[in-house]
């Protein structure tokens, strides 16, 4: 089953490269930057007054991710349960350089897979108004041919 959503959220796989842990295990190095945030009808928002309505549009027109208020990746999501790995919101530490804004980029380590198979990256975003949205990225097995399809939107 698929719901029509009001909002997307857009990002890509920035880096991906292979490694080793402390003990010689592989690894996989993976970056993922959010790219936009698409918010299709403000009209239909919670809000009380056109100023209001008028000023999500400015912020959505200049910049979009600021309505960002939280997010999260599953580096190895299934299709089925979101386990999330790595998590951003507002405010969540002394190196935000702005706490009314989420950072845009995720850094992971996690185990290489055991197998060579496509690795699916799950990024989930709520916005300031609790809207979720979901970006799932494709990792081939070859670090080199990836690709940033998006099989669901949510």
């Amino acid at each position: 089953m698929r719901f029509s959503t009001l909002q997307y959220v857009d990002a890509h796989l920035a880096q991906h490269s292979r490694g080793a842990d402390a003990e010689g295990r592989p690894t996989e190095d993976l970056v993922v930057q959010l790219d936009n945030y698409v918010l299709i009808d403000p009209d239909a928002l919670p809000l009380d007054s056109a100023d209001d309505r008028e000023r999500v549009r400015a912020v959505l027109h200049a910049e979009p991710l600021a309505l960002i208020e939280y997010w999260a990746v599953d580096p190895d999501y299934d299709g089925v349960t979101f386990r999330s790995r790595w998590q951003e919101y507002r405010g969540n530490g002394d190196e935000d350089d702005d706490p009314l804004r989420t950072g845009t980029t995720a850094a992971l380590t996690v185990p290489a897979l055991t197998e060579p198979r496509e690795r699916v990256i799950a990024v989930r975003a709520v916005d300031v108004f609790g809207y979720e949205s979901e970006r799932l990225l494709h990792v081939p097995a070859d670090p080199a041919t990836t690709t940033n399809e998006t099989e669901a939107t949510r």
